[in-house]
């Protein structure tokens, strides 16, 4: 038996969502969150930094579409730290398309840059409402009463009963909540880790689930 990643739900996720080979997945997931129906997956710029010089810091997927900055980012567990590390990781992207596009940001003219977007999908076993609103004020040892330092990250709960919806309006979310889910089942009932992902890949390649992937990088 091959060996497993131990991260395997946040490789694939990154696989499925981060590819250049993927954007037509991308695109359902973008129009699938915000509920546009945009078609032209050429108009994404995959905008993903890989671990950044002299800092051990990357996310998931990033990307520039429709005049927005694009973070999404998966987690097993629950994290409230979540929009610091997105604020550190958004500074990292700005730098980037400041430098790229030759932005003057020391003069006296206004430079529009995307509006940002930092969605965490978290598909962990405790339990969450649908939808929570992570705020970094929150982390403030002085409450900020006026409200005027302020970074959210969205946490859209993708476990079974909470946001079926967005799980049926993007196909390759859903299949990939099938897997992970199919996995979990099968650890439950006693399996090692290897054996319950092996056998999730077998089952979603039977039943057509992200078959093409699995067959090719199985």
């Amino acid at each position: 038996m091959a060996e497993t990643n131990p991260k395997y739900k946040d490789r694939l996720f990154r696989f499925i969502f981060g590819r250049e080979e993927h954007k037509d997945k991308i695109l359902s997931l973008y129009n699938a969150l915000n509920g546009t129906s945009y078609t032209n997956k050429d108009d994404i710029t995959i905008y993903t930094i890989e671990d950044v010089i002299y800092i051990d810091m990357k996310n998931d997927v990033a990307l520039l579409f429709d005049s927005h900055m694009t973070l999404w980012e998966h987690q097993s567990s629950i994290n409230p730290n979540m929009p610091l590390r997105g604020l550190m990781y958004f500074g990292k992207l700005y730098d980037k398309y400041v430098t790229e596009k030759k932005l003057n940001i020391y003069g006296t003219k206004l430079q529009k840059i995307p509006t940002p977007s930092y969605i965490v999908f978290y598909n962990g076993e405790d339990d969450a409402p649908p939808i929570t609103k992570l705020r970094l004020s929150d982390a403030f040892e002085v409450l900020d009463t006026e409200k005027d330092f302020e970074w959210t990250a969205t946490m859209y709960n993708l476990n079974p009963g909470k946001n079926d919806e967005l799980l049926e309006a993007c196909e390759p979310l859903r299949s990939y909540m099938t897997f992970v889910n199919k996995v979990r089942e099968c650890k439950d009932s006693g399996m090692e880790t290897e054996q319950a992902i092996d056998t999730a890949v077998v089952y979603c390649i039977d039943n057509d689930i992200l078959a093409d992937m699995l067959l090719a990088h199985r």
